[in-house]
């Protein structure tokens, strides 16, 4: 039972606004650093569960955390108005398409590895 709560730790990164995060992180320190710092995590989480089989769990993270900066952004939540511009929709929505993007390259790369690991295991086993 420990472990199986183990495994699904990494998921609690979606219950963090980590759009609103980045944008606000870009707006204060007049860089990208934060855009690329949650892009590297959603990277690693992609990558994570695909190894750990949870593509389920992801799947529910990202809805949840979808309609949790919708939510901010309609409510116009203090961590929005920090970089809004004519719409703050304009600058989430193509953030989020990119965060989906860098989960399923992460994705990708389990898929592609496992695999790999996988051929290596059965070969060792012939010989």
């Amino acid at each position: 039972m420990r472990k199986i709560k183990l495994v699904q730790l990494p998921f609690i990164f979606y219950l963090i606004p980590y759009v609103h995060l980045s944008l606000a992180i870009d707006y204060l320190f007049d860089s990208i650093i934060g855009i690329f710092l949650f892009l590297l995590l959603t990277i690693i989480i992609g990558f994570y569960a695909k190894m750990t089989k949870q593509l389920a769990l992801l799947i529910f993270g990202n809805l949840i955390n979808i309609i949790l900066s919708c939510s901010l952004i309609v409510f116009k939540s203090p961590l929005v108005s920090l970089y809004h511009s004519s719409s703050p929709f304009e600058a989430a929505i193509p953030l989020i398409a990119l965060f989906l993007i860098t989960q399923l390259t992460g994705i990708f790369w389990g898929y592609i590895l496992r695999k790999e690991s996988s051929l290596s295991i059965s070969k060792e086993k012939r010989q």
